[in-house]
């Protein structure tokens, strides 16, 4: 029997409406994260930059990203997520309205790096919000929507953003994504709540966040070899994806198949859809399998080889061949989710918020490096004054760093990484492992 009272119904209907706002700004970041990729070309331009420098630009916001992951969380446990997403999303707007009418390569690098900061609270926020709302039956769901919401932002900040760069110039389309910001800013603040109303709760103020209980946490995480062996994992399901639809795959498909950026964007979108399908599908196989490692092994492994075709044999005269090597890069990615679950079977739960971050940051440190490696190789190329065979070669040469990480990943879970059958295990005292010691 439906309710007649307009209350009871809102009251029910509130916590999908909090929850599911707050995903809207890991979409929105992950746009803005994606956006330059696909107008790389009008970007150095008005720098005037090389692609070292553009790789730098695109790094900036991945080196605060990674840097801000365990103060993120630190902040929503002290100020609230609503606070935090406030904050988070109109810093974002206004650095994106600031950008869109600055040459100045400087300050662009700067904004990035504020919209990269504030954006480490996208994932940890929703997550703290679904904790409070939701009972913990509904939790894997909600942590897959915000993962589909970070790769719809994606997808969209590829072939669909194009048609709007067409119409309205690459200005006007970051002015507007600038405006869009400010609507969610107002939205958040009127909508979103940090608890249920009917919940007896203490301050969250009151919690221990004494410098001594955070460093005591993050030292326990940083002294355990199976956390940093983990990270490393983490560092290679998401090199391929970097490279490939995060920073130089749009320029590389242009040259390698002499197609527009439309063309190019439309490929590399399969990256995002087989990311979004593919990371809830690979935490069941985990759970159904028993095993956390297999399903690493296989994923990197197809991460290994799809990312080696693209660059050492890619199938140019098959447009769809290489959109299904990206679609296999993308599905190669969700072995990111299963060293999530490493982490929580390795840690005691009273750091494993902490550790999560941690993993986190190692995970996107692949961006902070990986970029500007990929753009210094091609600037020392030279690779905008190359011919197409040259210019090819260069891109080979640098794109070599992700298989190159790939392989170091495998080594590194087959060596150090124990297999925990999903199970929680008791953290190890930290030494330095012996090749093998760590093997299933």
């Amino acid at each position: 029997m439906i309710s007649s009272n307009p209350n009871a119904l809102w009251q029910r209907q509130l916590p999908y409406l909090v929850v599911g706002l707050s995903t809207c700004f890991y979409l929105y970041e992950f746009f803005l994260r994606v956006l330059p990729t696909v107008i790389y070309s009008e970007l150095m331009q008005s720098y005037s930059i090389d692609a070292a420098a553009f790789g730098t630009f695109l790094a900036c916001f991945f080196y605060a990203y990674a840097s801000m992951q365990i103060p993120a969380g630190l902040m929503c446990d002290r100020y609230g997520p609503k606070f935090c997403l406030s904050v988070a999303v109109l810093v974002c707007a206004l650095a994106t309205l600031i950008g869109c009418f600055s040459d100045n390569y400087f300050l662009a690098c700067v904004l990035r790096f504020a919209i990269g900061a504030v954006s480490a609270c996208a994932f940890i926020a929703p997550l703290t919000l679904a904790s409070r709302w939701f009972p913990a039956d509904k939790q894997a769901l909600i942590t897959g929507l915000v993962q589909l919401m970070g790769c719809a932002g994606a997808l969209f900040a590829t072939k669909p953003i194009m048609y709007v760069i067409n119409s309205l110039g690459w200005r006007s389309t970051i002015y507007w994504s600038g405006l869009v910001g400010l609507v969610i800013t107002a939205l958040f603040v009127l909508i979103i709540k940090d608890y249920p109303d009917t919940v007896a709760r203490t301050d969250d103020r009151e919690e221990d966040t004494s410098s001594e209980s955070v460093l005591y946490k993050l030292y326990e995480v940083i002294r355990s070899p199976q956390n940093w062996a983990i990270g490393l994992c983490a560092f290679g399901s998401w090199a391929p994806v970097t490279v490939f639809a995060e920073s130089f795959g749009i320029p590389y498909l242009c040259l390698l198949q002499d197609i527009s950026k439309e063309a190019a964007s439309a490929q590399v979108s399969w990256v995002w859809i087989a990311m979004a399908v593919a990371s809830p599908l690979a935490g069941w196989a985990s759970n159904y399998l028993r095993s956390r490692k297999l399903p690493i092994y296989a994923l990197l492994a197809l991460g290994l080889i799809a990312s080696s075709i693209l660059i050492v044999y890619p199938p140019v005269q098959s447009p769809m061949l290489i959109a299904f090597l990206l679609f296999c890069i993308g599905c190669a990615s969700a072995a990111q989710p299963v060293t999530f679950g490493l982490i929580h079977d390795n840690n005691d739960e009273d750091i494993i918020a902490t550790a999560m971050s941690f993993n986190n940051m190692v995970l996107i440190s692949s961006a902070g490096i990986l970029h500007p490696l990929v753009g210094l190789i091609l600037s020392m190329l030279d690779v905008s004054h190359a011919s197409t065979l040259a210019g090819l070669a260069a891109y080979q040469t640098a794109f070599a760093v992700v298989p190159v990480s790939v392989i170091a990943s495998l080594l590194i879970l087959h060596f150090f990484v124990k297999e925990t059958h999903c199970q929680k295990v008791a953290p190890e005292e930290p030494f330095i492992p012996l090749a093998g010691a760590y093997s299933s």
